[in-house]
């Protein structure tokens, strides 16, 4: 096995491990002393955060899982960078010689964050729904198209008041969004890549599964706004009873 083929598995597994930090869990744990999944829906999410335990916590949370994924894909793009590809617009094959289309391999790295976070190895495989992390994901691979999709996920949940509608209607519209944005200007994730393609699709896909219990509930009108704060005491209080 050659030594590109290593880094480059190595990278694609760092995607994992950077998305599987349990920042909601954490947060929890260390700042209030409580174990974010008994409380409120049970998510490591921003959404359960903010409800469970206030907009300083939910922020925090927001920004920390969006940065595991960024951080995640500037690996994998430094990998690149020292490699001389396109970004320095030469066909240099000095440096590291990526055995994977470039592409693909961007998106794999953002794909394995995602299932970092969904499937945390730290805390039995139970995570998050991965829309933060891959919103960070997406920074990391390319800015403008991140701020375009960030502004009107803030525009719908400002009006809705529903997260969850906000994390799935830019879920699914950032593959156009990519297309019309992505990096050289060549497609997806820099240089056009079936393969991308099909592994970018697969992480909306993926995303709308891991939010299938939220879209029963907007189909149904019971989903939780923002601002419905949860009640730690309450809950308690009904736990406590109950046994």
């Amino acid at each position: 096995m050659s030594c590109e083929i290593v880094y480059e598995i190595l990278l694609i597994l760092l995607g994992y491990f950077c998305g599987s930090i349990p920042v909601a869990y954490l947060i929890g744990k260390i700042r209030y002393g409580i174990d974010i999944r008994e409380h409120g829906s049970g998510n490591m999410g921003t959404a359960n955060v903010l409800r469970t335990l206030g907009k300083k916590a939910g922020l925090t949370t927001l920004v920390l899982d969006m940065l595991k994924g960024t951080i995640a894909v500037l690996c994998a793009r430094f990998y690149l960078w020292f490699g001389n590809y396109s970004y320095f617009g030469t066909d240099s094959t000095s440096g590291f010689p990526l055995t994977l289309d470039e592409g693909f391999f961007l998106a794999l790295v953002a794909f394995m964050t995602i299932i970092g976070h969904s499937f945390p190895v730290w805390l039995k495989f139970r995570g998050g729904k991965s829309a933060a992390v891959g919103a960070g994901a997406m920074l990391g691979i390319n800015p403008i198209a991140w701020a375009v999709i960030m502004f009107i996920w803030f525009f719908l949940l400002k009006f809705t008041k529903l997260m969850s509608l906000s994390n799935l209607t830019v879920t699914l519209i950032s593959m156009p969004f990519y297309w019309y944005f992505g990096g050289s200007g060549n497609g997806f994730f820099g240089n056009q890549s079936l393969w991308a393609l099909i592994v970018s699709a697969v992480m909306v896909v993926f995303i709308y599964w891991r939010h299938r219990a939220n879209i029963k509930r907007l189909l149904t009108g019971t989903e939780r706004k923002m601002g419905q704060k949860v009640d730690i005491e309450k809950e308690n209080e009904s736990k406590t009873e109950a046994s």
